[in-house]
């Protein structure tokens, strides 16, 4: 009996969100702000350059589907400028996801940060 109250406890907590590892439910407003936000880096000839990218960030399904294609918003723009400008730009995205990713992730960007 003791190990189903075990299994029972670590499934509720495993299911059960904690309010320090997530974020709150997710805000509309916020959500199209990022999508214009890494739009606007993306600009024009961007998109042009990587029309299923443009549309991966227009049409994601969450806050943090944006998060991860963080990565490819970066590659795109190492295309069209210098690394270190375009790294820079995208890190300059991060503030927008506070309050709308976990802050593991959030922590697990900064450390990478100092770093590199």
């Amino acid at each position: 009996m003791q190990r189903v109250k075990t299994f029972l406890s670590s499934l509720t907590s495993i299911l059960t969100p904690n309010s320090e590892a997530h974020p709150t439910a997710q805000d509309p407003q916020a959500m199209v702000l990022i999508q214009k936000s890494m739009l606007r880096l993306l600009g024009v000839r961007g998109a042009e350059l990587n029309p299923q990218l443009e549309s991966r960030i227009r049409y994601a399904a969450s806050i943090e589907a944006l998060w991860f294609l963080r990565a490819d918003l970066a590659q795109a723009l190492c295309l069209q400028r210098d690394e270190a400008s375009a790294l820079a730009a995208v890190s300059d995205l991060t503030p927008l996801f506070e309050g709308n990713v976990s802050k593991a992730q959030l922590q697990s960007f900064q450390r990478s940060q100092r770093r590199g």
